[in-house]
């Protein structure tokens, strides 16, 4: 039971990693993976990644 719950905890902060990711250049999908390999790995490569361009119309609403 214990082992169910460390599990989710840790697929739950990798999500969230990946939800960052979703911003960045990286993407949610490599974020999600790398975080679930090693999160601190994810969030150093989520952090380091580029920030997407967003469209100027979207940023004067």
């Amino acid at each position: 039971m214990e082992t169910l719950f460390f599990l989710v905890i840790a697929v739950s902060l990798a999500y969230a990693v990946g939800c960052w990711g979703r911003t960045r250049k990286i993407g949610f999908g490599l974020a999600f993976v790398l975080a679930l390999v090693n999160l601190l790995v994810g969030i150093i490569a989520v952090a380091c990644s580029k920030k997407l361009e967003t469209n100027n119309e979207e940023e004067k609403l």
